[in-house]
């Protein structure tokens, strides 16, 4: 029964993709703004989580009027991305360059003259997809991603990424492939942004102890390489991207406690971004979800 609903799911989603690209991209993010007012206006998908987490990570710093008008951006920038997303089979080279630029690029360069590579940690922050194609452009970038549950349309969407020139390495056997990039100099990314369960490390996000996957923290202590953190910006019909390198933690301290400290900095490099751009994340996602037990929060560089 599950391997049908795939089917249908992966077929459906072909059929509507393909429709779709028959039209401009602009006339497409107008019918996805139209599409994300109806969901969250008519079918409230996750709407109680989104004003949940916004609630409790504002407080009092914003009215409920001014909440409800980042929910709702929230859902509009989603639905363009979803688009945009689908839009990957037809952008050349020319068309990503017209599409967004990279304002720091030097961040990156500096880093790779290092020789060990870097490892790229970003979030579930406006096009995320879009900001690795970009990249990709101007570097071998790996990405490290999670398999979705219908394996048919998870296959899809790898094959967009690979067309845009991105290497992919799945999550589970992911230490190999990280190795062996980072040996040729060249950068692997991860999104390192939603709730990790117990696996997770603790640090504070928004003021509250929020369980954060620490790879790219193990990674880059492990391989002894550069971190740096990437975020783009919405800016009309275009983008902007902007890396921030995340400052290294005490050597002297036990691994454990480094990797605590490196998650903790470059979660709060998205704090801030988020705090100037709090339509741009993915407030859907139950990001607290998992509970303290026992466990000393990071405070170092919170």
């Amino acid at each position: 029964m599950k391997r049908f609903q795939h089917i249908v799911e992966y077929s459906a989603l072909i059929v509507f993709a393909s429709i779709v690209r028959l039209f401009p991209l602009s006339f497409a993010r107008f019918c996805a703004r139209l599409l994300a007012d109806f969901v969250f206006f008519i079918i409230p998908i996750r709407k109680k989580v989104v004003f949940k987490n916004l609630s409790d990570s504002f407080g009092s710093e914003k009215t409920t009027g001014e909440l409800n008008k980042i929910a709702h951006n929230t859902y509009r920038q989603f639905a363009m991305t979803m688009i945009e997303l689908i839009y990957f089979p037809k952008f050349d080279e020319a068309k990503l360059n017209k599409l967004a630029k990279i304002e720091n690029i030097e961040i990156i360069e500096a880093a790779l003259k290092i020789g060990r590579g870097a490892v790229f940690v970003g979030a579930h922050f406006c096009n995320w997809e879009l900001m690795g194609a970009v990249v990709t452009r101007h570097y071998p970038l790996t990405f490290i991603v999670g398999e979705q549950k219908n394996i048919l349309v998870d296959n899809l969407l790898n094959s967009y990424r690979l067309k845009m020139g991105v290497k992919i390495v799945p999550l589970k056997v992911s230490l190999r492939g990280v190795a062996k990039a980072l040996k040729a100099n060249e950068s692997v990314a991860i999104v390192s942004d939603q709730d990790a369960h117990e696996d997770g490390v603790f640090v504070d996000f928004f003021g509250r102890p929020a369980s954060t996957p620490k790879g790219a923290a193990v990674f880059a202590l492990r391989f002894d390489c550069p971190l740096i953190m990437g975020h783009i910006f919405r800016a009309g019909s275009a983008f902007r991207i902007k890396f921030d390198l995340v400052p290294k933690p005490d050597e002297t301290l036990p691994e454990e406690e480094q990797v605590r400290q490196y998650t903790a900095a470059y979660t709060k490099i998205l704090e801030n971004y988020i705090r100037q751009y709090p339509d741009h994340w993915f407030w859907m996602h139950k990001r607290w979800k998992t509970k303290q037990k026992g466990i000393e929060m990071a405070t170092g560089l919170c």
